[in-house]
C-alpha cells in the first residue's frame, strides 16, 4: 500500500501520552512536563502546525513562529490573522505545502484521520498512570521503527517520561 500524497513534505505528528494512550483531561494535558514543552517548542519552530479546533481552543492563541493552520467543519469560525482554516486534512496539508515538515499536534479525531499519513512520530511517553478522557488513537507500532529514545527520571513533581522519535518503517 503506498501512502496517500502530502504534497512532497515529510509530514510529522507530535504528541506526548501515557503507555495506555492517555492523551487529555479537560481539554488540556494533564501533566507538566516542562521538558516536553521545550522540546514541542524546539522541534515545531519555524513549521507549520496543523491541530483540530478542540486543540486551538486550548492553546487559546497561536503559537510565535509557527503557521497554525485549524482543522474545522465550522465555517463561521473566526481565527485571528494568520492562522489559516481548513475543512479537511487534505486541504490542511495543501496549505503547509512548501513546509518541508509540518506537524499534526492534535487532537485525538486529527491524529487518528493523519495516522495513515504520517511519516515520523515524535513521542514523549509519560511513565505514569493517570486519569484523562481523550485517547490516542490505536495504531500499529509494527508500522514504525524506533530511531530515538532518551529516557529521563521522576522528578518532584514531574513524572518519569521517554522522548523517542520513530520512522514510518518500509512497506
Amino acid at each position: 500500500m503506498s501512502l496517500p500524497e502530502t504534497s512532497g513534505c515529510k509530514l510529522s505528528l507530535i504528541v506526548a501520552m501515557t503507555r495506555e494512550g492517555l492523551i487529555g483531561r479537560d481539554r488540556d494535558l494533564p501533566w507538566k512536563i516542562s521538558a516536553d514543552l521545550k522540546r514541542f517548542r524546539s522541534l515545531t519552530m519555524g513549521h507549520t502546525i496543523i491541530m483540530g479546533r478542540t486543540t486551538w481552543d486550548s492553546l487559546g492563541r497561536a503559537l510565535p513562529g509557527r503557521t497554525s493552520i485549524v482543522l474545522t467543519r465550522k465555517a463561521d469560525l473566526v481565527l485571528p490573522e494568520g492562522v489559516l482554516r481548513a475543512g479537511s486534512l487534505d486541504e490542511a496539508i495543501a496549505l503547509a505545502a512548501g513546509d518541508s515538515e509540518p506537524f499534526i499536534i492534535g487532537g485525538g479525531e486529527i491524529y487518528r484521520q493523519a495516522m495513515d499519513r504520517v511519516q515520523q512520530l515524535y513521542v514523549t511517553w509519560v511513565e505514569a498512570n493517570i486519569e484523562g478522557d481523550t485517547w490516542f488513537p490505536a495504531w500499529d507500532p509494527s508500522k514504525f521503527r524506533l530511531l530515538e529514545e532518551t529516557s529521563h527520571p521522576a522528578e518532584g513533581t514531574t513524572p518519569a517520561f521517554t522522548f523517542t522519535r520513530y520512522e514510518r518503517a518500509a512497506p
